[in-house]
């Protein structure tokens, strides 16, 4: 099976994963999860909805949460094309292409592009966010992780190479990828920032949402997110130069330490070898989270 081939030049230009948008049955403890672990600001909140931000980050959300009754679920992936232009360009790409999308109105964005890729993920695109100040000189404020910013998704669905298909057409670049002993691609990373993935898809039932990635300033930090996990009687593990924090209602949280990315988009990275056999979508042994309808 082979991979889908990158369009270096796609109908509108896409930058980075940027936001995300999840459901929770408890704001109060989600809460104290993603900032006493992972380290995140709040930037603004009501009794419905919180919006996080990385201490890192100008804009005014990165993670934002709402207030549900129902099975927690992800309800929409963001990210940001380049300027606003970039919105209508996307929209007639997807009209030509017969894939529904439309522009809704979303608090402290600007205008604002919804439609779902080829595994069914909802997703948002946005060039204009409210800003507010970055924080992370404020050292003596971080707490756990510390989390900088947003980095990358991991989403399951059956067919990945099919999903990222929809990817490397908006010019999204392989970075790797696993192969089972069939030499049948079971995952594939994906980027548009110059470091090594912004989505990522693996291998099982789906569409379902797995964890999202922050980047974290040192390893320290990681361990640090680890042990404040266990403070709140949430199983995290570590591997290398990241540790996956998993929060009672079941979605992953994954800090990185790690360079900054940059955009480049005349810089290409071939995909690694195949790497038969490779059991990698297992490892971190939890269960993908719904994607709301």
């Amino acid at each position: 099976m082979s991979l889908p081939q990158t369009n270096f030049r796609p109908s509108f230009n896409i930058t980075r994963a940027s936001h995300l948008v999840m459901t929770s049955r408890d704001l109060a403890k989600a809460r104290d999860f993603y900032t006493e672990v992972i380290g995140l600001k709040v930037s603004e909140e009501s009794a419905t909805t919180i919006y996080f931000r990385g201490v890192e980050e100008r804009a005014h959300h990165s993670l934002t949460l709402k207030k549900t009754k129902d099975e927690p679920a992800c309800e929409r992936v963001g990210f940001r094309v380049f300027e606003e232009e970039d919105l209508e360009k996307a929209k007639a790409h997807f009209d030509r292409s017969s894939v529904p999308a439309k522009f809704v109105n979303v608090p402290f964005q600007g205008r604002t592009l919804h439609v779902a890729d080829a595994a069914g993920t909802p997703l948002e695109f946005c060039a204009r966010m409210k800003t507010l100040p970055r924080v992370q000189t404020r050292t003596h404020e971080h707490k756990g992780a510390g989390a900088l910013r947003m980095d990358h998704f991991q989403v399951l669905t059956p067919d990945v190479v099919k999903a990222a298909a929809f990817y490397t057409d908006l010019g999204f670049r392989v970075s790797d990828y696993y192969c089972a002993a069939s030499e049948r691609i079971i995952g594939i990373f994906m980027h548009h920032k110059d470091n090594p993935h912004d989505m990522v898809f693996l291998t099982r039932a789906g569409p379902r949402f797995h964890h999202f990635g922050y980047i974290v300033p040192e390893m320290h930090h990681v361990v640090r997110a680890l042990d404040c996990a266990g403070n709140l009687g949430c199983r995290g593990a570590g591997e290398g130069s990241a540790a996956l924090a998993v929060r009672p209602e079941g979605a992953g949280a994954d800090g990185d330490a790690g360079a900054a990315g940059l955009s480049d988009r005349f810089q290409h990275h071939p995909p690694a070898n195949v790497r038969p056999g490779c059991s990698a979508a297992d490892r971190s042994g939890i269960p993908g989270r719904g994607i709301a309808d």
